[in-house]
């Protein structure tokens, strides 16, 4: 019933406001021995969560993007005049901290409400991280 109730909200949300909110995208870590962890990445905050070996790691992603600047000569004169161009890429890294102090970098490449990349603690533990809109959210 809460399904239907966050679906109403949203559609809601998006008449009256005429955007639409970004939901967040369930991923799962796999580790060396195929156990599965299961996160969920918070796309309108950039923030990111996931529950591993019962401990759960919060943190936050940043999307790699950058400005460039060009030069072109216009007008009768051919005087210079500056563009400048800013880009983002599909490019993130993030940093999580779990509730008793543990860490971990994850690094990801990520298209529409998919992503694929990994994850590694300070103990050289690596996980694979897949996020899909059809996995279930993690609660």
């Amino acid at each position: 019933m809460s399904k239907v109730l966050n679906t109403l909200a949203v559609s809601l949300i998006t008449v009256v406001t005429g955007c639409t909110i970004p939901l967040p995208v369930p991923f799962q870590l796999i580790d060396s021995n195929s156990r599965v962890q299961p996160g969920t990445l918070f796309q309108d905050s950039q923030r990111i969560e996931v529950t591993v070996d019962g401990h759960v790691f919060n943190g936050f992603y940043i999307v790699a993007s950058g400005a460039a600047v060009s030069q072109t000569l216009s007008g009768r004169r051919l005087l210079p005049s500056d563009t400048v161009t800013t880009f983002s890429s599909n490019s993130a890294r993030a940093h999580l901290t779990s509730d008793n102090g543990q860490q971990l970098s994850c690094e990801f490449l990520f298209e529409f409400r998919r992503a694929v990349g990994e994850c590694r603690s300070p103990s050289g533990a690596v996980f694979q991280l897949i996020a899909d809109e059809n996995f279930p959210i993690n609660k």
